[in-house]
Order: structure tokens, then sequence, then C-alpha cells
């Protein structure tokens, strides 16, 4: 698939949307600085997605697209730049790296109370083992470092079929709960599980590695990550990313307490709102070098919901860093948002190409080959996930 039908497919938006699209990719070409340009095309995305533009775009007339955007020529678009160095200034995504002030109450041999009023239940935590430390690698230089606590979250679900959430199926909704959670526990599925009725059950310790990411891989902006099994902790949903109608079956308890839980971990590690992420942005398939192994939350996730920028709108790392492709399925299956995602790292890949006098097909290749340098000493580690979550789901 070349460059320029892969951003083609990805920007299918709407006559006015895909203008707009193709002018801040020209514009993204032009930046030279890798780093400025990423900040540009994820500014931009940030900054286009408000919902007063989102509406004009989907009320502007075809024959007025031209002067749309010519007026889009004439305004500032905001420069964001996320990690520790940043070129400038971060004020647009800094408002959600306020972290809460969030204590523990109680802890038991059962339970543990926290002063945001969130009860973690402890009585499906697997046996603690020795912990591992996380693992990140720097952009600069790609010297690997490593940390006793997470670098971020990732966000699951389970892909269980349990009932319709009503009082009628009770009995139904917690026996399906609690054999979940069972065998999460025997895998060592996730650090955390959300039940239909928003308890929250931490069934692998935070201090050690689960296998709910494996093959899979995130930047910040000053680190990247692979095998994010030993760098972000997970976090699922019990229920579908895409229900029967088509949309996620969790339920308003879950969301909840998915902010609650989230306000505590990103507190307690300080985790950037930049490495908050669900599972189909990060997922990977190293033998066919494709995005998207695994599709859950690949739409629909409540980002605003959880105290989180619309981390959709991020260029894919995988892309952009590893030469990753992706699948028509994978897009079709994409909020739109996340396909703006897609395109950006395209954009970002293409210029980067072109800035190394490379054709994108021989960047590609390089990148591939940058990836298995990183990826095969840690062939020792649990790098696949493939026989973890086909069970689940």
């Amino acid at each position: 698939m070349s460059s320029v039908t892969s951003v083609a497919r990805v920007t299918r938006l709407r006559a006015p949307g895909r203008v707009l699209a193709k002018y801040l990719s020209w514009r993204a070409e032009r930046i030279e600085d890798p780093i400025e340009r990423l900040g540009y095309l994820r500014g931009s995305a940030a900054y286009w997605s408000r919902r007063p533009f989102r509406r004009a775009l989907a009320n502007t007339k075809l024959h007025r697209v031209s002067a749309f955007v010519a007026a889009a020529l004439l305004l500032p678009i905001p420069m964001i730049t996320d990690g520790a160095a940043p070129r400038r200034s971060v004020q647009a995504s800094s408002r959600f790296d306020l972290f809460a002030n969030v204590w523990t109450v109680e802890n038991t041999i059962d339970h543990e109370m926290y002063s945001n009023g969130l009860r973690i239940e402890k009585r499906y935590s697997a046996v603690p083992r020795e912990a591992v430390p996380f693992q990140r690698w720097r952009m600069d230089n790609g010297a690997r470092e490593e940390s006793p606590a997470p670098y971020g979250i990732v966000f699951h679900t389970t892909e269980s079929d349990a009932g319709a959430y009503q009082e009628a199926n009770n009995r139904e909704l917690r026996r399906a709960a609690d054999g979940t959670l069972g065998y999460v526990r025997s895998r060592r599925a996730y650090h955390y599980v959300i039940d239909r009725f928003g308890r929250v059950f931490r069934t692998v310790p935070e201090n050690e590695s689960a296998n709910h990411a494996g093959e899979s891989v995130w930047a910040d902006g000053t680190y990247y990550f692979v095998n994010m099994n030993h760098s972000f902790l997970g976090v699922s949903f019990d229920g579908q990313s895409r229900g029967e109608s088509g949309k996620p079956s969790v339920t308003e308890p879950q969301v909840m307490s998915a902010r609650l839980l989230t306000d505590i971990l990103r507190s307690r590690y300080r985790i950037p709102a930049a490495n908050c992420v669900t599972h189909a942005q990060v997922s990977v398939n190293p033998r066919n070098m494709g995005v998207g192994y695994h599709t859950d939350w690949s739409a629909g996730f409540p980002f605003a919901k959880l105290g989180l920028p619309e981390n959709y709108l991020t260029p894919l790392p995988a892309i952009t860093l590893f030469g990753f492709r992706f699948e028509d399925r994978y897009v079709d299956l994409a909020a739109e948002e996340l396909q703006d995602g897609i395109s950006a790292g395209e954009t970002n890949l293409r210029v980067e190409a072109t800035r190394r006098g490379l054709s994108t097909a021989a960047y590609r290749r390089f990148l591939s080959k940058r990836f298995k340098e990183v990826v095969d000493p840690l062939r020792h580690l649990d790098f696949s996930e493939s026989e973890t979550r086909s069970s689940i789901q």
C-alpha cells in the first residue's frame, strides 16, 4: 500500500474534513524538525477536533470549503508536544496533568479504601511474584531505562459476553463476574478489572508485570515503550468494547469507578495523561508489521469522563517510530479521531522519509529493522498475549 493510498483511506471524512486534512498534511511536510512536526500534528488535531470546529466542518458546503480552509490559514495552531522536555509550551495538555490529591483511608487484608471514595477489592489478587522493573527507551539516543514504577495505563475490555445490565439478570451478572475474575487471576491478565457493577478488583500487584499488552508500542515524545506488559498497568472493563448494538457494553458505574481508579494511579505514579491509552492504539503484530492486532476500545472510549484528553488523536507511534502499517479492517473499526491519529502517523513517517532522502518503502524497512533490534533482546520475557486474550474473548 502506497503512502498516498494510506493517507487517502484514513481521511475518509466528509469533503470539508478531507480538504482540511490535506492542508494540515501539506503544512506539516514543511516543518523540518520531527519533534516540532509531531507537535504540530497533535496540536492541529486537538484544535480542529473541538466541538465548534467539528460542527462547522459537518455543516460547510463543498463550494465553501476553499474559503473555510483559507480562514484556517489565518488562525493560530497551538503547538503541543508531550514529554519531560517539550520544545514549546504545553499549555493545552498541562491541565490534564494536575494530579488529584488522593490518599489511602483504610488498608485491610480484603480491601483498600481511598479518600476519593473508591474501594479496591483484593479477594481475587494473584499470589505475588518477584517484582520486575518497568522499562522504557529514550527517543533521542535509544538508551534503555528501568524504574520500579509503571509509566502509563492501557485500558482494555475483557470481551466477556454477559447478560443485559438489568435487575432481572443480577445473579447471572454476579456469576459471570466471578468467572471472569477467576480466569483473569489465573492468567495474570490485567492489574485491575472493573466489573459491571463498578466494583474494582486488583488482580496483579502494581509492581509486577501483567499479560495484558505484550506486543505493543507507544511513545510520549521523550520516551518510547515496547512490550508494554513491562511498562504500563493494564486496567480492564468487564464487558465488550463493541456490543450487539455496536457500542461499548460497559456501564456508567464502571466509567465512574474507572475515573476514580485513574486518578489514584496517576497520582501515585505521576503518570502523564498522554500515557493513558487504549489497547487498540498500542497493539501490533510484528509478524505482518500491522497495527491493531487487538482492537478493543478502537472506538467509544470515554476519555473525557475519565478526565483525560482525546488520545485517539495522537499520531500512532507504531507507524511513526517503527514503520508499522494498518489494514482496512482496523480503519473500519476505528473511531474518526483514531483515523486522524493514523493519518497523522502516516504523514509523519512520509515526511521523515523525505527528509532522509529515502522512499517511504525504504524508510519502513529501516524502521522495521530497528524494531527488531529493540525487541529481540526481550524474547526472554513473556512477549505474547495471544493465548491469554483469545481465551478471554
